[in-house]
């Protein structure tokens, strides 16, 4: 075993000795430490300023990456302890984002070979995994969830616009992604909950259309009251399917009570709209119903 001792900058085999103030053997001189450490210190509550995770205490989303964290920092380069512990806080940020299923939910699966975009001819349509959220991207497509299909169900998921003319959707109850026109019949045979801030009516180019604004059953029912939504902000869809009735319910409030005439039973999807439009999701959870 060698040790380093600082002020003679040098390895030796016998271990150093603090000096009479306790210091000494580990005590750099001026110019030999590049790193800071020690003022964003990590520990308990009460006896430090962030958690093990790089949280600030007291504070819902403030995370501190970097050696600020260390209570105590040598001469060594800390670069990889600082990347380690930077994984770490990423890992808890992305945990705290993560819903835990409430009773009698369960997550949809997010992998990629449980879903097939389905999109017009020269489409670009993808939908971009950022860890457990979902981005659209490029013009018309549906996401569809293939791995099962639905009856009567609450499905549970959220989701957020960066811009006003964002268009997207949830589609559910619709048929297979293999049948002739598949997107035709999402549209003729499914159920679209709209988002649409604009409630935009591409046949005339005006805005306002009661039938294509959010928490619409598009081209079906409009909703029964405002569902206006602040830009930026997560917001939750509950859209519960039971035997003919559709009810959506947005932020906690019930905007839409449809008696559908339409099938009962189906697969989901998710809709890219056009190249403006970025829609992102997260949180899918499904609750099955007898």
């Amino acid at each position: 075993i060698q040790y380093w001792n600082a002020p003679a900058n040098q390895w030796q085999s016998a271990r150093p000795q603090p000096d009479a103030s306790g210091r000494g053997f580990w005590q750099d001189k001026i110019g030999t430490t590049h790193h800071e450490a020690g003022t964003l210190f990590m520990g308990a509550p009460g006896a430090s300023i962030t958690d093990t995770n790089g949280k600030f205490h007291g504070k819902t989303n403030a995370y501190v990456a970097g050696p600020a964290l260390f209570p105590t920092l040598g001469s060594a380069n800390p670069s990889l302890t600082a990347l380690s512990l930077a994984r770490r806080t990423a890992n808890a940020i992305i945990a705290a984002t993560i819903e835990t299923a409430a009773a009698g939910f369960a997550p949809l699966s997010l992998a990629p070979a449980d879903w097939q975009m389905v999109k017009q001819s020269g489409s670009p349509a993808t939908m971009i995994h950022h860890g457990t959220v979902l981005e659209t991207s490029g013009w018309y497509g549906l996401y569809w969830y293939t791995k099962e299909q639905f009856g009567n169900f609450v499905l549970s998921l959220e989701w957020r616009i960066s811009r006003r003319e964002e268009n997207s959707g949830v589609y559910i109850r619709i048929p297979a992604p293999n049948v002739a026109n598949p997107l035709q019949a999402a549209d003729a045979l499914g159920h679209e909950i709209q988002i649409d801030q604009r409630g935009f009516d591409s046949t005339t180019g005006t805005e306002g259309h009661p039938l294509k604004v959010t928490g619409a059953i598009y081209d079906l029912q409009a909703p029964s009251g405002s569902a206006q939504v602040q830009i930026g902000e997560w917001n939750r869809y509950e859209i519960e399917a039971n035997g003919s009735r559709i009810r959506v319910t947005l932020n906690g409030q019930l905007v839409n009570d449809y008696q559908s005439p339409r099938q009962q039973t189906g697969y989901l999807a998710l809709q890219a709209h056009d190249f403006q439009s970025r829609t992102q999701f997260r949180n899918l959870m499904i609750k099955q119903l007898p």
